[in-house]
């Protein structure tokens, strides 16, 4: 009796542990996060040219077979290579550009035709914002930021609150 007792416990406490979503950064991940948030395009790019290297090292990226149009710059070059190693990651993500109006629903239709690998879009090529929240949300997720707190620095940094001046305010 006292085994199956002790053996509860410990299976109401393992399905408590199992539970809990991931755990949020700690004070040294956020400092870094915000850090990373306010990169300029040239850094984010050399920071994320040196996680793809770290994280893929022997990846053959010629058999993804980008198009030419992925080579326009490094930025675009290391925005598709994310997007075919993360493209659960991208999934989640929405896109700030206003990419809705053509179909877009999450910012991997950037990057592929209907959010699915397979066909590439060049929507992404022409677009900052497209390429940018790429870099961003794979540093991010390398550093161990959860999706929601990627999700949540997007919104932070794509649709930050802006107080209303006082002088346009309606009496």
């Amino acid at each position: 009796m006292k085994l199956s007792g002790h053996l509860s416990f410990f299976l109401i406490a393992l399905l408590v542990v199992l539970s809990i979503p991931a755990l949020a950064m700690d004070k040294k991940q956020e400092k870094e996060f915000h850090r990373i948030s306010g990169l300029s395009l040239d850094e984010l790019t050399e920071h994320a040219n040196a996680a793809l290297a770290k994280r893929y090292p022997d990846e053959k990226w010629e058999t993804h077979r980008f198009p030419d149009y992925v080579f326009r710059s490094e930025s675009i070059e290391a925005a598709y290579k994310i997007a075919v190693k993360r493209p659960d990651l991208l999934a989640k993500i929405h896109c700030y550009c206003p990419c809705e109006a053509i179909g877009h629903k999450t910012l991997l239709h950037c990057f592929f035709k209907n959010g699915e690998q397979g066909v590439f879009d060049k929507h992404a090529v022409f677009c900052v914002i497209c390429y940018g929240e790429a870099l961003l949300a794979f540093l991010w997720a390398e550093l161990g930021a959860t999706d929601q707190e990627i999700i949540d620095g997007m919104k932070k940094k794509y649709l930050p609150e802006r107080t209303i001046p006082e002088e346009i305010m309606l009496p």
